[in-house]
């Protein structure tokens, strides 16, 4: 069922009332102290860099072609587009070509793809099998700052604003780090156990949820929402946890960009709803609204960040809907599921 433009537009009609009785709003109004050197700096940069943006156009136009994800014949897309998937991903990072992970002391890493000279059948060689267990992956928020061992650690450290810093949190937010930064927290799960995440059977904003997208597709009856996220511009330290590990999100210096897998209350779902949140043996939560209700919500909480003020790049691509808000800044609801 689609949103009415009056429901979108309330939550953040909302936030903007609030925000404009908030101590916050002034507190965090730096732009005129914003030195100069650092409005030349923000005057040359461009939200997506040409590779990046084909990236994302692309996957704007995979999910058209497959608005569920339970409609892709895995095999073929594995042996056939999956290869451009992953071209147009390691271009988007940086590389010119073809980009394969490889594992040096436990962490893995992109390097370039290069296959040996002699090799007869160079280009038959998948090598873009690093993305065959990536398929429909996500990532959940857990309650510690560690996973456990069969669900490996992804993260994401936002530099946000440094000027009258107005982050803020309350309520359960797991493993997350809110202070004057940043740090998101997720545990990665396999493709097999992300099946068993689809939408609540309920209809309404307030039974929406999310989790980060670590996948070429989102589980059925999932869509995709993306935050293009502008971080702190001067010196800045955004780190992950590397991008094998977060893609399809990148993370770069001043920038960051999220993927999520957003399920609507009663949305349709090739194999049904789901009336419990999946047992995975720890303590964790998923993006929700601040009203998302009992029994699946076993506590609720949120996070602001405040991001970059000047020159602000900020932007949503889907609708997050009462999940995660914020034009100039970003809030994130969450809600711990077991």
């Amino acid at each position: 069922m689609s949103k009415t433009i009056l429901t979108r537009a309330l939550p953040f009609a909302l936030c903007a009332l609030a925000a404009a009785f908030s101590p916050l709003a002034f507190a965090e109004d730096s732009q005129e102290e914003t030195p100069q050197e650092e409005r030349d700096f923000a005057a040359t940069l461009e939200a997506m860099s040409a590779p990046v943006k084909k990236f994302v156009d692309y996957i704007g136009e995979l999910d058209r072609r497959y608005p569920d994800s339970a409609q892709v014949d895995p095999e073929k897309f594995l042996s056939g587009e999956a290869e451009t998937f992953a071209l147009l991903y390691c271009q988007a990072i940086g590389f010119q070509g073809p980009c394969v992970v490889e594992s040096k002391d436990g962490v893995e890493n992109f390097v370039s793809y290069a296959p040996a000279a002699k090799a007869a059948k160079a280009a038959a060689v998948r090598w873009w099998s690093w993305l065959d267990p990536r398929l429909y992956s996500i990532g959940v928020i857990p309650e510690r700052s560690y996973c456990p061992a069969q669900y490996p650690l992804t993260w994401f450290h936002h530099d946000d604003e440094d000027r009258r810093n107005a982050n803020g949190r309350g309520g359960w937010i797991g493993g997350t780090t809110s202070d004057n930064n940043t740090t998101w927290r997720y545990c990665r799960i396999d493709s097999l156990r992300a099946m068993s995440y689809r939408p609540l059977p309920y209809q309404g904003n307030r039974y929406d949820y999310a989790v980060l997208n670590l996948g070429a597709f989102c589980p059925s009856g999932a869509r995709r929402v993306m935050r293009h996220q502008q971080n702190e511009l001067w010196r800045n330290q955004n780190a992950s946890s590397g991008l094998p590990s977060t893609l399809p999100s990148i993370s770069v210096p001043v920038f960051t960009l999220t993927w999520y897998c957003h399920f609507d209350g009663g949305a349709p779902s090739y194999l049904g709803h789901m009336n419990a949140f999946p047992k995975l043996g720890f303590a964790h939560g998923v993006h929700a609204p601040a009203a998302f209700p009992r029994p699946w919500a076993l506590a609720n909480g949120w996070v602001h960040q405040d991001d970059e003020d000047w020159f602000n790049l900020n932007f949503w691509l889907g609708w997050p809907d009462d999940a995660m808000i914020g034009n100039g800044n970003t809030w994130r609801g969450l809600a711990k599921v077991e």
